[in-house]
C-alpha cells in the first residue's frame, strides 16, 4: 500500500530553477488558464486557456521573476502568450489525485497569487 500524497507541496527558493525545469518537461502542451487572487480580495479568472509550453526563473539582480509560456492553438497562426510575474516570493505545486500536478501557485512580493490550473488528467476539468 503506497503512502498517500500531500495535496500540496511548498519549494524551496533553492530548488526553483530546477523544480521549474522538470515542471515544464512534465507538463508541456497541458491547457491551462490562470487565476488571479489579490490581497484585496479580487479574482481575476482568465477567459481562455493556453497550452503550457514552459515556465522559468529569471533572476536578475535581487528581482526574482518567474516567466510562462503558453500558446493559444484556437487561431491558423499559433501565439505564444509570455506572462512575467516579478519579484516572486514563493512557488507551490497542487497535486491531483493521480499525482500529477494540477496547479502552479506562484506568489510575488504584494501578497498576490498567481494561480496556474492544468486541465486535470484524472477528469480533464480546468
Amino acid at each position: 500500500m503506497s503512502e498517500p500524497r500531500e495535496p500540496r507541496k511548498q519549494i524551496s527558493p533553492d530548488n526553483w530553477e530546477k523544480f521549474l525545469q522538470e515542471f515544464s518537461a512534465r507538463n508541456t502542451n497541458r491547457r491551462a488558464r490562470f487565476n488571479i487572487f489579490f490581497s484585496s480580495g479580487k479574482t481575476v479568472e482568465e477567459a481562455e486557456e493556453g497550452h503550457f509550453k514552459s515556465v522559468a526563473l529569471d533572476k536578475n539582480g535581487n528581482k526574482t521573476q518567474v516567466i510562462v509560456k503558453r500558446t493559444d492553438q484556437t487561431s491558423e497562426n499559433e501565439e505564444t502568450m509570455t506572462d512575467t510575474i516579478e519579484r516572486v516570493r514563493g512557488i507551490t505545486a497542487q497535486i491531483d489525485t493521480d499525482g500529477s500536478e494540477d496547479i502552479l501557485e506562484i506568489t510575488d512580493e504584494k501578497n498576490t497569487l498567481f494561480s496556474l490550473r492544468f486541465e486535470s488528467k484524472v477528469d480533464g476539468a480546468s
